[in-house]
């Protein structure tokens, strides 16, 4: 009966990590539909190609944010991924009161429908 509940148990968390590791990761680059490149991502840190080259100093996918720094103050971007590689994203007050982008994971099914050349 102990082995039968320690496998059951095993097998439940086994399940858990697994469905965990697979949350949409931001790695990667991402276009906008001109094929002009406005983010770069890898683990957590990057780059946001927005006027000049923002650093990309945090990148949160739990809360699914990142955050940038520009003109010496820090900026918390709120986002969404798609499972196709569309991501959307709003970088709050920079610039302007509100910016919300859509851009596409390079090579993706979105990138590939919605990029003109």
């Amino acid at each position: 009966m102990k082995k039968l509940l320690s496998l059951l148990l095993l097998g439940i968390a086994t399940i858990f990590l697994i469905s965990c590791s697979k949350q949409n990761t931001l790695d990667g680059e991402y276009y906008n539909q001109y094929d002009y490149l406005v983010l770069e991502i890898k683990g957590n840190q990057g780059t946001y190609h927005e006027n000049h080259n923002h650093p990309i100093t945090n990148v949160d996918s739990q809360n699914k944010t990142f955050t940038f720094s520009a003109s010496g103050r820090e900026y918390v971007a709120s986002y969404d991924i798609k499972k196709d590689g569309t991501l959307t994203f709003d970088t709050g007050n920079f610039l302007t009161g509100g910016n919300k982008q859509t851009v596409y994971k390079k090579n993706s099914e979105a990138y590939k429908k919605n990029i003109k050349k």
